[in-house]
C-alpha cells in the first residue's frame, strides 16, 4: 500500500481493515498535489465530531490535581492494581469492558519513560498530568472507546515529549492517532528516536499548506440602508435655525442625499433669553408636520419585555455573528428597521470593552432604547422633514451612544445642556457631531414650559457691549469681574521677590494667562524663618507695610475655634452631604446650617468648587478618616471679612493676602492647615512669618506645596507690636525703601 492508501484506509470501520487495529501516523510534510492536506482536513472535520483535534495539551490547573487526589487518591506507584483503581474512581466516563486497555495502556507509557530514565518524583507527576488530561480535554473521547469506528485523535504543530508519549497511550488504548507537522519531525523524533510508536507518512514539501480561499461573506440584512443620509456636512447656518428646516431648504446637501443635524449645545448665556430660545425651538418643531421627541430624564433601564427578543441570540459566537444575531431581531416589516441595525452594528463594532459579557449586556440596552425610540420616531415619518430628536439634561456615555445612532437612522438629533459637561470627551463612537459652547454655565432646570420674562437692550447697551468685545476679548485688558473661576500658580520665589510681588496685580506676575474661561493666578505660598540681620525694628516695619485693605492678619495661635459658631455645620453634620468623597453642593445650599445664601450665586459655587478640590488634590497630611467632614465643617463656616475678600477677589488683579505671624511654640491644628490650604486654592497670597523656626504649616499641611525660606537669625520670645498702626517715622522700612512708601 501506498502511503495514501494507509491513509485513505483510516476512514474505514475496523472490520474492514486489514489488519483490524486502530493507527497511529505521524505526518511529516506535504505533497504537492494536496492529497495529504486534504486527508488530514477530511481527519480533522471526523476528529470534531467523533474524538479530538489538538494544537497542544496545556499543563493541567493546581485545581484539577486537587480534585484527582481528592477523588482517587494521592499515592502512586508503577503498579497495574494501582492505576486499575484509580481509573475506577476518576475515569468514570470509560466503559468498563474498555478500562483494563487502557490502564494497560497507561503502564505501558510510563514504563517506557522509566527505562528511558524518568525517577519515580517525574513518573507521578506525568501519572497525574495524563489522568487529568483523560478526563478534561480527552473525556469525551475516551467514552466512545470500543466501538466499531475508533476515536479520532488529531495533534497538530510541534509536540512536547510528554505529549508524544501521551498520544502513545490513546493509540494503545484503541484510539486511531495522526499527529501531522507540514514543517518538520525534529520535535516529535526528540521523544520518540526510534519511530516505534507511529508510522511515518512524508512529504516532499516541508512547508504548510496555503489557506482555502474565505467564502465570500453574505451581505448583512441592512446593507444599502443609509446611503442617502448626510449628517451634518451641509449645515452652514446656527444649529438652532438648521435643525427647523424642512429638506428642500437644506443647502449645501449633496444631489441625492437626505441632509440631517447631530449637534450638542453646552453652556448658555443669560438664563431667561437661553430659556426662551429653547421653548421657541419645541414651538418651531411643534408648528411643523413632523414627529419629534423630547427626553429631559435620565433613559430608563429595558424591562424584561423589551430585552426577551436580544437576550436569547447565543453569547457564546464571535462578536461579528452576534452582531447580525441581535440586529435581525429589531422588528421586521417596518421601513426603519435596516436602517436601524445598521446603526447599531456600527455603533457595537466600535465598542471597545473586551469582556465579552459587557459587550454583550451594551449591545442588547442600546438595541431595546434604538427599538423604544424608532418605534416612536420612525412610525410616520413625514415627507418634508426628519424626525428629531432632542435630549436635554445630564447624560452619560450609554445615552450618547443612543443619541449617536438615531443619529445614524437619519432623524435630526440635538442635545442640549445649560451645564457644560465632558461627558461626549473621549467617546469611543466617532465624534460625527457638531460642538458649540456658551461661555457660561447654568444649573440645570426642567425643560421650560412658558416664556420668561426678559429684559431688552437699549441700543447704547448693546453699543457698550460690542465695545466690551473689542476691548477685552485677546487684547490682554481685562473688564471688571471678567472671568468666574480661577486655578492657582503658587509661585518659588526668593526672600526678594516676596516683597516685590506682594503688591502686584495678578494680570501682572510670571506665569499669568487665561485659557478656556479660567484665569490661572500666579500666587505666593511662603513660609519665611527667622528675622533679617537679627533687626527686629526693620522686621516689624516690613510686616507693617504689607498689611494692606485686602489682608487678613493673623498674630496669635490658636486663631480657628474647633467648634462652629452657633447654627454652623458641625463634621457630624458635613458627613451628611458627603458621598463617595464628593460633597452635594444642590443638598449644602438647601441645608438649616448653610450660611453663604446671601452671596453672589457666583461666589458660592466658587466656595464649593474650590472645596472639593481640597478633597480631591490630597494636600492634608494624617487627617484622619473623617477628615472631608472636617474640611467641610471648617470652611462651611468662614468668618465675614474672609468672606468679603473672597467675593470681592477680581482675579486679574489686587490679590487678597492672609498674613500670619506666629511668635510661638503652638502647632497649627488640623482646622488652620485646612483653611491656610483652602485659601492658597482660592487664589490667596498667603505668608506666614516665623522668627523662630519653628514648625507649624507643617503639622498638617504636605511641605512640597509651599515655599519655605529662611533668612538671618532665630528669634525667640517675642511679643507682636500692633502691625496696622504704621510708624510714623521716615521712609526707612524696606518695603517702603522698595516700593517709595
Amino acid at each position: 500500500m501506498t502511503d495514501i492508501q494507509y491513509l485513505e484506509a483510516c476512514f474505514l470501520p475496523l472490520d474492514r481493515r486489514t489488519p483490524s487495529r486502530p493507527v497511529f501516523f505521524r505526518i511529516i510534510g506535504r505533497d504537492a498535489e494536496g492529497r495529504i492536506p486534504a486527508l488530514v482536513e477530511r481527519y480533522q472535520t471526523q476528529a470534531k465530531s467523533n474524538g479530538v483535534s489538538l494544537e497542544g495539551l496545556p499543563n493541567p490547573r493546581e485545581a484539577e490535581i486537587k480534585r484527582f487526589y481528592q477523588e482517587a487518591g494521592s499515592q502512586f506507584a508503577l503498579e497495574p492494581p494501582l492505576i486499575a483503581r484509580q481509573a475506577a474512581l476518576w475515569l468514570g466516563q470509560v466503559r468498563t469492558a474498555e478500562r483494563p486497555r487502557l490502564c494497560k495502556a497507561i503502564y505501558s507509557a510510563l514504563s517506557l519513560l522509566q527505562k528511558r530514565g524518568a525517577n519515580e518524583h517525574i513518573l507521578k507527576n506525568v501519572y497525574t498530568k495524563f489522568m487529568c488530561w483523560m478526563r478534561g480535554p480527552l473525556g469525551h473521547t475516551l467514552s466512545k472507546l470500543g466501538g466499531g469506528e475508533p476515536p479520532k485523535v488529531l495533534f497538530m504543530g510541534d509536540i512536547s515529549r510528554h505529549e508524544a508519549f501521551f498520544l502513545y497511550l490513546l493509540h494503545q488504548a484503541g484510539c486511531d492517532v495522526w499527529y501531522v507537522n507540514y514543517l518538520s519531525g525534529a520535535s516529535y523524533d526528540k521523544a520518540d528516536p526510534d519511530g516505534r510508536f507511529s508510522r511515518r507518512i512524508s512529504g516532499e514539501l516541508l512547508s504548510a499548506p496555503p489557506p482555502p480561499a474565505p467564502p465570500p461573506p453574505p451581505p448583512p440584512p441592512w446593507d444599502g440602508a443609509g446611503r442617502d443620509l448626510e449628517i451634518n456636512q451641509w449645515v452652514n447656518r446656527p444649529v438652532w435655525e438648521s435643525i427647523t428646516l424642512p429638506y428642500h431648504e437644506r443647502s449645501g446637501v449633496s444631489p441625492g442625499k437626505r441632509g440631517s443635524v447631530f449637534a450638542v449645545l453646552l453652556g448658555a448665556d443669560e438664563r431667561k433669553a437661553y430659556r426662551n430660545r429653547l421653548l421657541a425651538l419645541k414651538r418651531a418643531l411643534d408648528a411643523v408636520p413632523r414627529t419629534w421627541m423630547l427626553v429631559e430624564r435620565k433613559m430608563q433601564p429595558p424591562t424584561p419585555a423589551e430585552t426577551e427578543a436580544f437576550r436569547i441570540a447565543d453569547r457564546n459566537v464571535p462578536r461579528p455573528k452576534l452582531l447580525w444575531a441581535l440586529a435581525e431581531r429589531m422588528p421586521a416589516g417596518h421601513s426603519w428597521t435596516p436602517l436601524a441595525q445598521r446603526a447599531l452594528a456600527l455603533a457595537m463594532e466600535a465598542f471597545p470593552d473586551k469582556n465579552e459579557n459587557r459587550f454583550f449586556n451594551y449591545s442588547v440596552r442600546l438595541a431595546c432604547w434604538l427599538r423604544r425610540c424608532a418605534e416612536q420616531l420612525f412610525a410616520n415619518p413625514g415627507e418634508d422633514f426628519p424626525p428629531a430628536l432632542v435630549y436635554y439634561g445630564a447624560i452619560t456615555e450609554p445615552e450618547i451612544s443612543l443619541l449617536w445612532t438615531v443619529a445614524q437612522m437619519g432623524a435630526d438629533v440635538l442635545y442640549v445642556s445649560p451645564e457644560k459637561t465632558d461627558a461626549f470627551t473621549n467617546h469611543f463612537l466617532p465624534p460625527v457631531w457638531l460642538e458649540s459652547a456658551f461661555e457660561n454655565s447654568l444649573p440645570m432646570e426642567p425643560f421650560p414650559q412658558r416664556e420668561e420674562k426678559v429684559l431688552e437692550h437699549t441700543t447704547a447697551y448693546d453699543a457698550a457691549q460690542e465695545l466690551n468685545q473689542l476691548l477685552y476679548s485677546d487684547t490682554g485688558m481685562f473688564r471688571d469681574r471678567q472671568f468666574a473661576r480661577s486655578q492657582p500658580v503658587t509661585l518659588k520665589t526668593t526672600y526678594d521677590e516676596v516683597g516685590q510681588l506682594w503688591p502686584e496685580e495678578a494680570q501682572y506676575r510670571p506665569s499669568f494667562r487665561t485659557e478656556g474661561g479660567v484665569v490661572y493666578v500666579p500666587n505666593l505660598f511662603t513660609k519665611i524663618c527667622g528675622v533679617d540681620k537679627g533687626d527686629l525694628t526693620l522686621y516689624w516695619d516690613k510686616i507693617r507695610a504689607m498689611v494692606t485693605t485686602n489682608t487678613y492678619l493673623i498674630t496669635g495661635l490658636p486663631f480657628l475655634n474647633k467648634l462652629p459658631p452657633d447654627g454652623g455645620m458641625n463634621p457630624t453634620e458635613a458627613r451628611a452631604f458627603l458621598h463617595n468623597g464628593r460633597i452635594d453642593p444642590r443638598a449644602i445650599m438647601a441645608s438649616r446650617v448653610y450660611q453663604y445664601g446671601y452671596l453672589p450665586e457666583d461666589t458660592q459655587n466658587y466656595i464649593l468648587e474650590k472645596i472639593q478640590a481640597l478633597m480631591d488634590y490630597d494636600l492634608i497630611a494624617d487627617g484622619g478618616p473623617n477628615v472631608s467632614a472636617v474640611m467641610l465643617s471648617v470652611l462651611m463656616n468662614l468668618d465675614k471679612e474672609l468672606l468679603r475678600l473672597l467675593q470681592s477677589f477680581d482675579f486679574t488683579r489686587t490679590i487678597p493676602k492672609l498674613l500670619i505671624v506666629d511668635v510661638t511654640e503652638t502647632m497649627f491644628t488640623l482646622e488652620e492647615c485646612i483653611l491656610v490650604t483652602f485659601l492658597n486654592l482660592v487664589g490667596f497670597d498667603i505668608v506666614v512669618f516665623t522668627p523662630t523656626g519653628y514648625r507649624n504649616l507643617e503639622t498638617h499641611i504636605r511641605p512640597d506645596i509651599f515655599n519655605t525660606l529662611t533668612v538671618g537669625e532665630f528669634c525667640y520670645d517675642l511679643t507682636v507690636p500692633d502691625l496696622r498702626v504704621r510708624r510714623p517715622a521716615g521712609k526707612t522700612g524696606w518695603f517702603d525703601r522698595l516700593f517709595g512708601l
